[in-house]
């Protein structure tokens, strides 16, 4: 005795998982956001909350937090440089989840967004070596001559961080050439 098939019935809605998980993403890029404004103050302002997280930095904490007038001001500026990019990349991020969200899955803006944010993150890790580079100078400039340093950080996290954004870039290329070949393929029926 055989059952009526349910496999159409019981497949998930797909539009609707990515719409779902397109809201939660825009929210969680909103709050990525928040933390990228946040996270180079708060290396100065609450010691001790990301001293596993500093092996990337070119100086040390304490010579961070040693640093007064211009120069911590100055520091702290070129420190942020990085995290500023990536919040505009982010933004572009939380764009594209919100079209996705909307339904608006292969448009030209959606896919523009895709791209910026790839642009975005190639700029920011080619961004992180030049800026450890500044920071180090400017957090050594009260030293003595010999003791001044300048330090660049690089590292394989640099390395596949380029290549995925390189990645997304292409990715987003394509999908905007699939898009423009779809618009055409309509236009013709």
């Amino acid at each position: 005795m055989s059952t009526p098939s349910t496999s159409h019935a019981a497949k998930p809605d797909t539009l609707k998982n990515v719409r779902r998980l397109s809201t939660l993403l825009y929210w969680g890029c909103a709050v990525a956001i928040v933390l990228q404004f946040l996270a180079i103050p708060m290396v100065w302002y609450l010691p001790g909350w990301v001293e596993a997280s500093t092996s990337q930095m070119t100086v040390s904490l304490a010579e961070l937090h040693a640093l007064s007038g211009w120069q911590k001001y100055a520091t702290m500026l070129v420190m942020m440089i990085p995290s500023l990019i990536m919040a505009y990349g982010l933004f572009h991020l939380r764009k594209m989840f919100g079209a996705f969200a909307h339904n608006a899955i292969f448009q030209p803006e959606t896919i523009r967004h895709l791209k910026l944010f790839g642009v975005a993150l190639l700029v920011q890790t080619l961004a992180k070596p030049l800026t450890g580079a500044v920071t180090s100078v400017l957090a050594t400039f009260h030293r003595p001559a010999g003791e001044r340093m300048l330090s660049i950080g690089l590292g394989n996290a640099e390395a596949s961080t380029l290549f995925l954004g390189a990645l997304i870039i292409v990715i987003a290329w394509v999908l905007g050439e699939a898009a423009r070949i779809d618009d055409e393929n309509r236009s013709f029926v």
